[in-house]
């Protein structure tokens, strides 16, 4: 039995590929400590990082969180990291990404909302630790790709005790 796909459900399966390929080299330029290319090439100009505290369940605007960075300051992180400033980084810890369970939320014709569920495993300093949790991205459409506005990163961990600092870019 063959099973033929509509025209819609053909552009739909064509559109979350674009997106996985899109969220898979995201994730390998993060991977290869490429965060200037990440920054320059993936992120809109009015770019959000959000990360709220483990124990928050929920987006709240009010909310305590772990990182809560706009342009400027993800720019700065990313120099301080690749720089060496950032000393639980130096020297860099190596990562490997897991993304999977990509959806799309919403299309709302200029941009899209995305959701994703990952593992990033981070190596180094004589420790290993993995990083479990959802993403939710705010995808701009950009010519045949796309860019970040917004990037939501809800970690499923209680508390990050064992994983000691936050110091990658999730």
């Amino acid at each position: 039995m063959t099973i033929e796909l509509t025209v819609d459900e053909a552009a739909r399966v064509r559109l979350w590929h674009r997106v996985s390929q899109f969220l898979f080299r995201e994730a390998r330029l993060l991977d290869e400590w490429r965060l200037r290319e990440w920054y320059d090439e993936m992120l809109t100009d009015d770019i959000r990082y959000w990360v709220p505290a483990t124990d928050v369940r929920g987006e709240t605007a009010d909310a305590l969180g772990l990182i809560d960075d706009d342009a400027a300051r993800l720019r700065q992180r990313i120099e301080q990291l690749l720089n060496g400033e950032v000393w639980c980084e130096n020297p860099r810890s190596r990562t490997n990404r897991m993304i999977s369970n990509v959806e799309i939320l919403t299309d709302r014709g200029t941009h899209l909302d995305v959701a994703a569920n990952f593992i990033v495993y981070r190596f180094g300093h004589g420790r290993s630790d993995a990083y479990v949790g959802k993403c939710r991205l705010e995808l701009v459409v950009d010519g045949e790709s796309f860019r970040v506005r917004r990037r939501v990163v809800v970690l499923d961990h209680e508390t990050l005790y064992e994983h000691g600092k936050l110091s990658i870019i999730l």
